[in-house]
This record gives structure tokens, C-alpha cells and sequence, in this order.
């Protein structure tokens, strides 16, 4: 008797035991594995642009250094334009620079920005707002050097950039870009509208 008494409560134990264990197995999160989990906890936070660029351009009334007549006061440039960007606070504020490259049949315009960008993201969409910053080296070409009196001009100038991109992947993305640049020193240019379509890399 004492026997039969003895391994039922053993039986009892063993059966307590699987039940406990079965539970805490189907409780456990899934194992993820090391590679997944490095990919899921890194921040891409870094980013490089390059794509299409377009200006256009209000001059300052001016006249021809060889004729006296009144130059052109309206000008579109097109070209490229190269950028990366940083951030800084992750989805909430981004420092960027670009370096267009902008032409026309008698200017070539190498400016450089930078940008101070809040970020507001949402999904797979990333909208953008904040200041810029940007300096320039116009170049002239011979007739239009003779025509304003000189062959480079540099200029800084301050404004306002907007924007919005679409991330099709975590790393790769396209992003539509406005700015307005206004240019307070002794330039011909004195306002300035751009527009830039870019690929962007996150990474």
C-alpha cells in the first residue's frame, strides 16, 4: 500500500512539472536570431542624396559694362546637385549639407549650403522645414564677364528650405526639395527659387 502511495504522488509531481514548463515555453517571446536583432536596433541615421537641380534667379537692376544697357534681370539655371545629412535628434532634427552645381549658356554657379532641417515623419513619409545658409562663387563666361564687369562674384545669402520624401525601403528613398534663398550682399542675384529632386541613401 505504502508503495502504490509513494509513486502516485511521484506520478502527481512529474504531471505538475510538464504542465508548469509547457506553460512558461508557450509564455516565452520567440527567439529572435542575433543577425535580426543587430538589424532591427541599428539607426540609420546618416543619409546621401544626389539627383536633379533647378534655380531660378531675380537679378538687381544693372547695366552692361561695354553698351550701358540694361541687362537681363531673370535667369534659370539647371544642373545636379550632391548632399548628405546627419541627425542629430533621431526623427526630429537633421543637419544637411548640398553643393549644387547649377548652369546656364554664360554662368556657372558652385554654391554651398547648410542646412538646419525639423523633421516630421510619419510612416514611410518624411516631411522637412528650417533655415539655410548659403555661399557662392558665380564664374562667368567671356562675353558675359566683359558684360558685368568681371569674371567671378561670391555672394552669401540666407533663407528657408522645405520638403518632403517617400522611403521605399528602410535605406532607400526619394525626396522633392524647395527652397528660397534671398541674398543681401553686392550680388547680381538678389532672390533665388530652387528646386531639387533627389535618391536619397539612408545608411
Amino acid at each position: 500500500m505504502l508503495k502504490w502511495r509513494v509513486l502516485g504522488a511521484l506520478a502527481a509531481v512529474l504531471t505538475y512539472s510538464t504542465v508548469l514548463t509547457a506553460a512558461e515555453v508557450s509564455a516565452a517571446p520567440p527567439e529572435v536570431g542575433k543577425g535580426d536583432k543587430v538589424e532591427e536596433e541599428k539607426e540609420l541615421r546618416n543619409a546621401f542624396s544626389f539627383g536633379g537641380a533647378y534655380a531660378f534667379q531675380l537679378d538687381r537692376d544693372r547695366d552692361s559694362e561695354t553698351t550701358g544697357e540694361p541687362l537681363r534681370t531673370r535667369e534659370n539655371l539647371g544642373g545636379f546637385v550632391i548632399a548628405y545629412k546627419r541627425e542629430l535628434l533621431p526623427k526630429r532634427l537633421s543637419l544637411g549639407i548640398s553643393k549644387p552645381f547649377y548652369f546656364s549658356s554664360d554662368r556657372f554657379d558652385t554654391p554651398f549650403e547648410v542646412m538646419l532641417k525639423g523633421l516630421f515623419v510619419r510612416g514611410s513619409w518624411e516631411a522637412f522645414l528650417g533655415p539655410v545658409l548659403t555661399w557662392n562663387i558665380r564664374i562667368f563666361e567671356k562675353e558675359r564677364a566683359e558684360q558685368e564687369g568681371e569674371k567671378n562674384k561670391m555672394s552669401f545669402g540666407v533663407g528657408t528650405v522645405t520638403g518632403v520624401a517617400y522611403f521605399f525601403t528602410r535605406r532607400w528613398g526619394l525626396e522633392l526639395e524647395l527652397a528660397y534663398e534671398y541674398i543681401p550682399t553686392d550680388d547680381i542675384v538678389e532672390h533665388e527659387i530652387s528646386a531639387a529632386l533627389t535618391g536619397v541613401f539612408r545608411f
